[in-house]
C-alpha cells in the first residue's frame, strides 16, 4: 500500500477518487500547510497526472505514519463539551471524551470540517436515531453516542476506514452504534438526524437520497465558507429550513431542520 500526498485541493480529483472508493485525509499537523492524505493499493500515478496535481508517494512501511501521527496531533475540545485524545488513559478536563486511533481514515478531532459538524451535531442528538454518512473513523458517530444518542448507524464506502471505525468504536465502548461498509443506500433504517462530513462535490451526490430518508435534522459539513452560497442554492431543501450555521476557520457546517 502507498501513501500519496497532494497540496491543493481539486474537488474533480477527489469526486474520482470517491467513485474508486477511496478517501482523502485532509490534516495540518502542527497548524502548518495542509496536507491532503490517500492510501491506496492501486497505483494513483496515472490519475494524479490526468489532473495535473503535483504529489509526492511512498511506500506506508517507509513513511513511519504510525509514529508520525502520534507526534503531530495532540489532544484538544472537539466542541466546548466534547474532549478528543489518542489513548484510552488520557482523562478528560471536564464534559465528554472521544477517544480516536490514529490511522489510515479521515477523522481525528483536529480538523475545522470535524468540529464545525461536531458543535452541529452535539445539541440534537439526545434521545435520537443518528447516521453517521461517509464515518470515517466513526468520530461523529461516537460524538452522537456519547451525547445521548439512542442509536447510531456508521457507515462508509472505504473498507479500510471501516477497520480503524470499529477499532474506535470499542475503545469507546459505544455499544448503541451499529457500523458497516457501505453508502447512503445501504442505510435501510429511519434516522431522526443524518449527519455528512464531505466534500461539497460529494454531498450534492447523496443529497437527494438524505432528504428522502426524511430525517429531522441534517447536518452538512466540509463546505468552504466561498462554497457556502453556491452549495445552498444547488440543493433542494424543501421542507427544511436553516437552522444553525457553524464557521471554523475557512471551513462552514450546516444543520437543516424539518419544518
Amino acid at each position: 500500500m502507498k501513501e500519496y500526498r497532494y497540496f491543493k485541493q481539486n474537488e474533480e480529483f477527489e469526486e474520482a477518487l470517491f467513485d474508486m472508493e477511496l478517501t482523502v485525509i485532509e490534516d495540518s499537523f502542527k497548524n502548518e500547510e495542509t496536507v491532503y492524505i490517500v492510501y491506496s493499493d492501486t497505483d494513483l500515478t496515472d490519475i494524479f497526472k490526468s489532473f495535473g496535481i503535483e504529489f509526492t508517494a511512498a511506500d506506508i512501511n517507509e513513511t513511519g505514519w504510525e509514529e508520525k501521527w502520534k507526534e503531530f496531533l495532540q489532544p484538544g475540545w472537539l466542541t466546548d463539551n466534547v474532549f478528543f485524545c489518542f489513548d484510552a488513559e488520557t482523562p478528560a478536563p471536564s464534559g465528554k471524551a472521544v477517544r480516536i486511533i490514529p490511522a489510515l481514515a479521515f477523522g481525528t478531532g483536529t480538523h475545522a470540517t470535524t468540529q464545525a459538524a461536531a458543535r452541529l451535531l452535539e445539541s440534537v442528538c439526545q434521545g435520537k436515531s443518528v447516521a453517521d454518512v461517509g464515518c470515517g473513523s466513526a468520530i461523529l458517530a461516537i460524538t452522537a453516542s456519547v451525547c445521548g444518542a439512542e442509536k447510531v448507524y456508521a457507515f462508509d464506502i472505504d473498507e479500510l476506514a471501516m477497520g480503524n471505525a470499529h477499532e474506535n468504536i470499542e475503545l469507546n465502548g459505544c455499544k448503541n452504534i451499529e457500523a458497516w461498509a457501505g453508502g447512503i443506500e445501504s442505510l435501510n433504517h429511519h434516522a431522526d438526524v443524518i449527519v455528512a462530513n464531505i466534500i461539497t462535490s460529494v454531498l450534492k451526490v447523496i443529497h437527494g437520497e438524505v432528504i428522502a430518508k426524511q430525517p429531522e435534522y441534517i447536518v452538512y459539513s466540509g463546505i468552504l465558507q466561498e462554497e457556502y452560497e453556491e452549495f445552498m442554492s444547488d440543493i433542494d431543501i424543501s421542507g427544511y429550513v436553516v437552522e444553525a450555521v457553524e464557521e471554523v476557520k475557512e471551513w462552514k457546517g450546516v444543520r437543516l431542520k424539518r419544518c
